[in-house]
């Protein structure tokens, strides 16, 4: 008998610790579930914001160069959260050069103005061609079409960097050539809509450390 109570003794022993043990598990599973929709609150009203800060983007860009727009300098897109502002090349660069032209120059300064309001945004500059080949006598200054577009994003780079005073975390600059057009190169028109630049705001700026 007294070793059938001490049995007994021992199962309601377990069964307390159990329950204890279970109820402290319970607690913990609600505790990170909690802080799981916390967080979920807190990205949804990041993205919200993001929303917002690029419906507002978008309607001062649009404001500020409606008129180059009217003139087909430059056209505006929002794609994928992200918004696209192409500048028609001919009026950015002289022929077959990277010098940006006086009307580049007054373009990418009201552009500027615009994005200087919004710090936490990221940019990158595209340069592209048409898939004209650089002629002999100027592939000593550059080689190929890569060469060309690269020089001509970088220099819209420097130029709103020196101008502007950009943080260079949050810009970058590269050249894809004549190997992404948006139309046929077969005629002169659609050449001229492939010699492009285009300017990609979007996303927050998000700062990132090297890791030895």
């Amino acid at each position: 008998m007294r070793r059938f109570s001490w049995i007994v003794c021992v199962l309601l022993l377990g069964a307390l610790v159990s329950g204890c043990s279970n109820a402290k598990l319970i607690d913990q599973k609600d505790a990170q579930i909690a802080e799981m929709q916390n967080q979920i609150a807190a990205l949804e009203g990041e993205v919200q914001e993001e929303r917002e800060r690029s419906a507002a983007l978008n309607a001062d860009l649009e404001a500020a160069l409606n008129d180059l727009r009217d003139k087909e300098q430059l056209w505006i897109e929002e794609r994928e959260g992200l918004t696209h502002i192409t500048l028609d090349g001919e009026v950015t660069f002289a022929s077959g050069s990277s010098r940006l032209t006086s009307s580049g120059k007054e373009i990418l300064d009201k552009i500027w103005e615009v994005l200087a309001n919004y710090p936490e945004k990221a940019i990158l500059i595209e340069g592209h061609t048409d898939n004209v080949p650089i002629a002999p006598q100027f592939q000593h200054i550059f080689r190929s079409n890569w060469e060309l577009s690269s020089a001509r994003a970088h220099r819209v780079l420097h130029y709103v960097r020196d101008k502007f005073g950009i943080d260079p975390h949050r810009i970058g600059a590269v050249g894809y050539g004549e190997y992404r057009p948006i139309t046929d190169n077969a005629t002169p028109d659609g050449r001229a809509l492939n010699r492009r630049v285009v300017i990609t705001v979007g996303g927050k700026l998000k700062q990132t450390q090297m890791v030895p």
